[in-house]
């Protein structure tokens, strides 16, 4: 389900940037590939932002990263053919020979990712729909996708601003607790006697503590829930920590309306997109226009 972030570190520019371009172009999907040639722009993004792998050419900088950063997984990019690591087993560093086709690195990288289980493999489907559109009926649209689906059971997941009525019934109040907790128990549990709708909690502080991992750890919880084929995230414009934690759902739906001051939401959306680079949502997005009378049959399109 999710989209893993691997950042590719070297001073030259036209090596690291082809080498990005290639592993982006080929990954097949399963990774968004970012470039870095300055130590301190990528030291900056690590204080902002979570990387699932890093893929270093400088010895002395690998040694600092691993320091800083243990949770992250290392990638050596060897300049001489045969040369390790030093102290690779213990430290979970892995060495790839730099001066070699970008076919050959990016298998490699593939083959560490699947050895090391980073990828969640899994059948069923995953959407959010996140709109920068406030007041646009996304959640509506979502709502009655979930309780009008004819080909499966899909489960809602409301992470909304404020939840209106249904925030905190059903028994659910206390779901993203669960899940920060990684109570598996009580999560499926949940899942299994919500009826469909885990409506967004009473207080949208609750939603802001979720990120990117909470949500790939709910997918693992939720691949054993044979119930459901599929689960749809309701998230509000407020809640989102990180652009890039949409790259975890498999389609990104995005409504709009077509005002002069909603398109220039969206535009500004779309320019955020670019500025952070985030490669991990290309080819996830679909735009939905809301004044479409045919709109829930879109996004059964998009969703079937």
């Amino acid at each position: 389900m999710g989209t893993l972030r691997i950042g590719v570190v070297d001073e030259e520019t036209d090596y690291v940037t082809k080498l990005c371009a290639y592993l982006n172009k080929y990954g097949g999907g399963m990774w968004g590939v970012s470039a870095f040639t300055d130590r301190k722009v990528l030291l900056r993004y690590m204080t902002d932002r979570k990387m699932d792998m890093l893929v270093v050419t400088d010895a002395n900088l690998l040694e600092e990263l691993t320091e800083r950063y243990p949770q992250v997984l290392y990638v050596w990019l060897s300049g001489e053919k045969g040369k390790r690591w030093r102290g690779e087993e213990n430290q979970k560093i892995y060495t790839v020979y730099r001066y070699q086709s970008a076919r050959v690195v990016k298998d490699a990288l593939r083959d560490i990712v699947e050895y090391m289980g980073l990828l969640t493999k899994t059948g069923k489907q995953s959407a959010v729909i996140y709109s920068p559109i406030g007041r646009c009926g996304k959640t509506m649209l979502a709502v009655n996708f979930v309780r009008g689906d004819t080909n499966g059971k899909w489960l809602y997941v409301g992470m909304e601003d404020y939840g209106g009525e249904t925030a905190g019934k059903n028994g659910s109040e206390d779901f993203l607790y669960y899940v920060k907790e990684r109570n598996e128990e009580h999560v499926t549990n949940i899942i299994t006697s919500c009826s469909g709708i885990i409506p967004s909690p009473f207080s949208p502080f609750d939603t802001r503590l979720v990120d990117r991992e909470d949500i790939l750890w709910f997918f693992k919880v939720f691949e054993n829930v044979v119930e459901y084929r599929g689960v749809l995230f309701d998230m509000g414009t407020g809640v989102l920590k990180d652009f890039e934690a949409l790259a975890a759902f498999e389609h990104v739906v995005v409504p709009y309306i077509k005002d002069d001051l909603s398109m220039e939401k969206r535009k500004q959306f779309e320019e955020l997109m670019t500025a952070y680079e985030s490669e991990g949502l290309k080819g996830k997005l679909h735009y939905l226009d809301m004044g479409s009378e045919d709109r829930q049959a879109k996004l059964k399109e998009i969703l079937r």
